[in-house]
């Protein structure tokens, strides 16, 4: 049976985020209208590519950023600097920049309720060929559409490093920041592979699952703890408390998130709560559907699920019979276990700021019963 937990967590959850989320919102504007600038519109549409997807620069839950400054004021008792507002958005950049590139990756149309930087871009091709195959994509007007969305992630890159290296803060903070950037790429990528390797498989060990989801999901809030313990001079021990808190915090995250995007929960995620189940996503629901399904109902589960555009109404239905019936139970638990794992990390920070303690403890409570 689904937990019912009180909506006094998610109700406090806003308004302690909201400050953080204006303070990244005003530094990405402040970044993206420093190159708006420097890049005017020109004739052709490439110039007006950035233009076309800022409405995505702005949107966005902001955890990530919240997680780096509400950490950095829990170990120092100090407010950021304006240098520290203006570099922490590194993060909210580089998860713009996966974003672009997963899109592409995923042929998702789709992003944030708007339509994703590449089937935008592609709006811009006029040419007489613009429906004639392609041999990588499916026409031409796509492949101009993905390419232009590739080179505008890249410049969103750019934006995470400048986002650093625009700072005032210290340059050996700066340094260390773009050092960790680097490593967040590494990992990242290597985490990204194992996704697309994964979306052909059957059998998929749940460590394995866990080993992708640290590397993707998981890695960039390590980044926000990482950027956090790097301007506050942390010690070890509470650079890795607070890095501790991240990594359970992304995966009770990334497995609610799953419970969203499959309508598993109630959802107001904004687009379909099907796709996951038309697309055959391998997210930790599917894992343990495969793992711990009776074999007829396996094979009931298996014949339904990644259907693509033959999925029906009675497909999506008995999925999410099957998932709710016997694997959300098993998701309540994991995501329980890492709420409380991150608890015990955060119990080993130093308590400097109530304010900013309050947000990463309803950050926590809110993976229990968020609905978007």
């Amino acid at each position: 049976m689904a937990t019912v937990e009180s909506p006094h967590a998610a109700s406090r959850l806003e308004p302690l985020l909201k400050p953080y989320r204006d303070a990244s919102n005003a530094a990405i504007l402040s970044i993206w209208e420093e190159f708006a600038a420097e890049h005017p519109v020109g004739a052709f549409p490439s110039s007006k590519t950035m233009r076309r997807n800022a409405r995505l620069f702005t949107e966005g839950k902001r955890y990530r950023y919240a997680l780096a400054l509400a950490g950095f004021r829990l170990l120092t008792g100090e407010r950021p600097s304006r240098g520290l507002e203006r570099a922490a958005t590194w993060l909210e950049w580089y998860h713009l920049y996966t974003l672009f590139l997963d899109d592409i990756m995923d042929e998702d149309v789709r992003r944030r309720t708007l339509p994703s930087a590449w089937s935008a871009d592609a709006k811009l091709y006029r040419g007489a060929d613009a429906n004639r195959p392609a041999v990588v994509f499916r026409t031409r007007r796509h492949r101009y559409g993905a390419s232009q969305a590739i080179l505008d992630a890249l410049r969103i890159r750019s934006l995470a490093e400048r986002a650093i290296e625009g700072s005032d803060l210290d340059p050996a903070v700066r340094l260390e920041l773009l050092s960790e950037l680097t490593h967040v790429d590494l990992v990242v990528s290597d985490g990204q592979g194992l996704d697309i390797d994964f979306e052909r498989a059957t059998q998929i060990p749940e460590a394995e699952y866990v080993r992708m989801s640290e590397a993707k999901t998981a890695r960039l809030y390590l980044g926000a703890a990482a950027t956090a313990a790097i301007a506050a001079r942390a010690t070890p021990e509470d650079r890795a408390a607070l890095e501790a808190y991240a990594r359970h915090f992304a995966i009770a995250f990334q497995d609610r998130d799953d419970l969203l995007g499959a309508g598993i929960v109630p959802s107001e995620i904004g687009g379909s709560a099907e796709g996951d189940i038309r697309q055959g996503k391998r997210t930790r629901l599917y894992v343990l559907a495969v793992q711990t399904l009776p074999s007829p109902d396996r094979a009931a589960f298996l014949h339904a699920y990644g259907r693509g555009s033959r999925t029906t109404k009675a497909d999506v239905r008995r999925v999410r019979e099957l998932l709710r019936a016997r694997v959300l139970p098993e998701m309540e638990t994991r995501i329980a276990a890492n709420v409380l794992e991150a608890r015990r990390a955060l119990d080993r920070l130093p308590r400097r700021d109530p304010d900013a303690r309050e947000l990463l403890e309803a950050l926590l409570e809110g993976q229990r019963n968020r609905v978007r």
